[in-house]
């Protein structure tokens, strides 16, 4: 008899189930589990199965999600061990894709990269590790690392448009533009119709034409008068496409320079995944235009009206998302302020003014969840503490 076989598996296995269907479809008339509930439920069933590593994985995971990186570190140790010992022969490889595709997501390319140094020593010969380790060495900005393990994977597979274009985007980032450029080319060659390969063609065309390397070309200068001349001559989809461009440069710039502080690596997830919801609610309410998330200005002019739909928007807004939506743009804006592309008067006056105005916006959204599922309180009612709370703003499509 093997573990898996036992009735304490059989249990767990169940418990896991079940709780996984009740976070994907809540009960009638019952909230959505919290993360505490949630994780209270893995303890329980590692605590009746200490080797259910699907569980202790799981558990490790979040953990480092809401910054117990000790904790979180010890289960994950724990769980990856168990599991390579105890999943099944024919699972085992999607097993362990799963659990590194998770820590990036998590933004944990710390982590990531020390369980794939482990795989690539017990499995030398399989390429997709060595290109996952390197891109988790690139996040790092080990760039010697990162080309040493690309190379290894295209040697392995050298028809493989994926790691060839790895290849060339780790090149563009040492600024090694010709070797970038022989990489891309094959890469394009094997697959042409690639989005990666082509964006990965396009920050080369770029670097080639104004120099630098792959951190540059994030940060680059904002071209507004390219913006606005395809706007009055209402090309919006390229519009669209080069503001989407800009903003998700800037994203990606400050992951890359926060992945290199180890005391911002937990927080980073979070603070992305804000930084985007936010960003892209504000896009919903501009009426035939377009939104550049670095410009300052128009976020500071803007932000009561912003907050006070947002608020009306959504049923879940607490204290604590609103709390995380300042934070986020504070650490945003404070990074762009350090590379230049806000001014630091604008970056001072935003937090001055936005702090000013957060015990407002706190209390008015706590007066509004008190009335907005109040069954004894009817629509009139309820738009007339609207309009109180949020001065006509909830009632405009746009701002």
């Amino acid at each position: 008899m093997t573990i898996r076989t036992t009735k304490a598996w059989k249990a767990a296995e169940l418990h896991y189930m079940d709780l996984h269907a009740e976070s994907a479809m809540p009960r009638l008339l019952r909230s959505r589990l919290s993360p505490e509930e949630i994780i209270g439920q893995l303890e329980d069933i590692i605590k009746d199965c200490p080797k259910f590593y699907p569980a202790l994985l799981e558990l490790g995971l979040r953990r480092l999600a809401s910054g117990e990186d000790d904790h979180g570190k010890e289960n994950l140790e724990e769980g990856y061990h168990l599991m390579l010992d105890l999943a099944e022969r024919a699972h085992l490889n999607e097993e362990i894709e799963i659990l590194i595709e998770n820590l990036e997501s998590l933004w944990r390319f710390d982590v990531s990269r020390h369980y794939l140094q482990k795989l690539v020593e017990n499995y030398p010969k399989k390429p997709s590790f060595h290109d996952n380790l390197s891109h988790a060495a690139a996040r790092l900005n080990d760039i010697e690392t990162a080309l040493f393990h690309i190379t290894k994977a295209v040697e392995m597979e050298p028809d493989n448009s994926s790691f060839l274009s790895n290849l060339g985007w780790i090149h563009l980032m040492a600024g090694n533009l010709d070797e970038a450029s022989k990489a891309l080319t094959r890469a394009h060659h094997i697959n042409p119709d690639d989005p990666v390969v082509k964006g990965n063609f396009q920050i080369h065309r770029y670097l080639t034409r104004d120099g630098g390397n792959y951190f540059d070309y994030l940060l680059r200068s904002l071209d507004i008068a390219e913006i606005d001349r395809l706007a009055d001559e209402e090309e919006w989809e390229t519009v669209d496409v080069l503001v989407e461009s800009y903003n998700s440069s800037r994203l990606e710039a400050m992951a890359h320079a926060f992945l290199q502080e180890s005391n911002k690596r937990s927080r980073l997830a979070d603070l992305l995944s804000t930084l985007r919801h936010f960003f892209g609610f504000v896009h919903t309410l501009e009426g035939g235009g377009y939104v550049l998330d670095e410009e300052i200005t128009y976020f500071l002019d803007r932000f009561k009206p912003i907050l006070h739909k947002f608020i009306f928007k959504f049923g879940d807004v607490d204290r604590e998302m609103i709390e995380e939506i300042y934070e986020s743009l504070f650490e945003y804006y404070g990074f762009l302020a350090q590379h230049g592309l806000v001014t630091t008067k604008n970056f001072r006056a935003f937090k001055k003014t936005t702090l000013g105005m957060k015990k407002e916006l706190i209390d008015k959204m706590e007066r509004y969840n008190k009335i907005r599922h109040n069954p004894r309180i009817n629509e009139e009612e309820k738009e007339a503490v609207r309009e109180e709370l949020f001065e006509g703003d909830h009632g405009w499509p746009f701002i």
